[in-house]
């Protein structure tokens, strides 16, 4: 039984992510959360708290090995005019191993901060983006898994 989940256990080296549709070949790690919002509901007579659902965000962080200025590149000037660019951010991971795939489409997406320079001495390099999105859709899901 053990085998049979070992070999399920999805491996994040089949990652992949696209940013506005050209592939992150640089991409190291990436992370996107929605979180749920709710309004606290104290109901007369019930001693217990309620929760009402009332939205969500979505944000995430990608870190990139630094090999292209990419982030920094798209933004420009944009925090100095006002003019942002139009972001998505395409999020997938397909394990050969295992059947099926997840896969997710952000869109409205704002990063939060970008480098402007960087280095270390006797270091390999890596840019940390922070973003949260204004919508999402999951066209790509994994298989349940089956004992």
């Amino acid at each position: 039984m053990a085998n049979k989940v070992r070999n399920r256990i999805i491996r994040g080296s089949f990652g992949a992510a696209w940013l506005n549709n050209e592939k992150l070949y640089e991409i190291k790690s990436m992370e996107a959360k929605v979180t749920l919002n709710y309004e606290e509901l104290h109901l007369n007579g019930d001693f217990g708290t309620s929760r009402r659902y009332m939205g969500y965000d979505i944000s995430g962080t990608m870190v990139l090995h630094k090999v292209s200025s990419r982030p920094s590149k798209l933004m420009g000037d944009g925090p100095k005019t006002g003019q942002l660019p139009e972001i998505k951010v395409d999020i997938a991971l397909r394990d050969p191993d295992v059947a099926g795939a997840q896969r997710a489409v952000m869109d409205g997406v704002t990063f939060d901060e970008f480098t402007l320079g960087q280095f270390e001495n006797n270091s390999v390099l890596e840019e940390t983006v922070p973003f949260h999105a204004a919508g999402y859709d999951m066209p790509e899901w994994l298989e349940d898994y089956v004992a």
